[in-house]
């Protein structure tokens, strides 16, 4: 429920990012006739999806655009990670990186757009009741929890527990609301980055980084402190920055503050 209400609290396509859009699903005859498509789209393949379908590719010459192409400027909803085809998901590991697929066919190579929001969600064990009364053995629940590799569990920004809402807990914020804050800090991040190849903190690299989202000196030293608590792969230090500085931006503040970084590391639980 969550991850289909992303499209109505993300910012809207530009009319670059519209067309770009368009061109895609035209391409895999999925475009509406004559209109450009103004939503970010939502794609939700099934867990029997193959690597071919999931990435893209084809036979005779024909390349088709996968389900990663299908979601770029948009959200890709991967439902049941853990029973999708181990070789799907580690195909993932390096579209997810550089935002886009390499296809090589014949001597040739054909780069798609891939630049998505990945949302996946599994269950924490095969019965799915780990927390109360699990009925999977040991071995069991050590197999499942081995076909997500780290390496691709390490490219997810925010990593949570969901638990089931209480009977007398209140319902969260409005998607207008929450659409309003997230449309100041993609404002800010824009000013941030005017001029720049990037306009999102996600999108800057690790080599920018300390340029683009710099630390107090007692907040960098909290960072290493959770890094090493945490033991953080590089990776895994810069999108805690990323997220940091985005939880910044979603409040207004011109700089990351030690509570920005606390909370990023929360949002990135061991959840396996």
């Amino acid at each position: 429920m969550l991850a289909r209400r992303l499209p109505s609290i993300v910012s809207p396509l530009g009319p670059d990012q519209a067309l770009e859009v368009t061109r895609i699903h035209s391409v895999a005859g999925l475009a509406p006739a004559g209109v450009l498509m103004r939503e970010r789209p939502l794609r939700a393949p099934h867990h029997s999806t193959s690597t071919v379908a999931l990435i893209g590719g084809g036979n005779n010459g024909r390349i088709r655009p996968g389900e990663l192409t299908l979601a770029h400027r948009g959200i890709l909803f991967l439902d049941e990670l853990a029973e999708f085809g181990p070789a799907a998901l580690e195909s993932l590991r390096q579209p997810l990186e550089e935002r886009l697929v390499r296809i090589s066919r014949h001597g040739a190579t054909l780069e798609l757009p891939a630049d998505v929001l990945l949302v996946a969600c599994c269950n924490p064990c095969p019965c799915g009741m780990a927390r109360r009364h699990c009925r999977c053995s040991e071995p069991q629940r050590a197999r499942y929890r081995r076909r997500l590799s780290e390496p691709l569990l390490d490219r997810f920004d925010l990593r949570l527990a969901v638990e089931a809402p209480r009977p007398d807990e209140p319902p969260g914020p409005a998607s207008e609301i929450v659409r309003a804050q997230v449309a100041i800090a993609v404002a800010r991040q824009e000013h941030r980055y005017d001029g720049r190849c990037w306009q999102r903190n996600a999108h800057v690299p690790a080599s920018a980084l300390e340029r683009q989202s710099p630390l107090k000196p007692s907040t960098a030293s909290l960072e290493r402190v959770i890094a090493s608590e945490r033991d953080l792969s590089a990776r895994g230090i810069v999108r805690l920055r990323r997220v940091a500085r985005t939880l910044a931006d979603l409040d207004d503040r011109p700089d990351i503050t030690d509570q920005d970084l606390l909370e990023a590391a929360e949002l990135r639980q061991d959840v396996l």
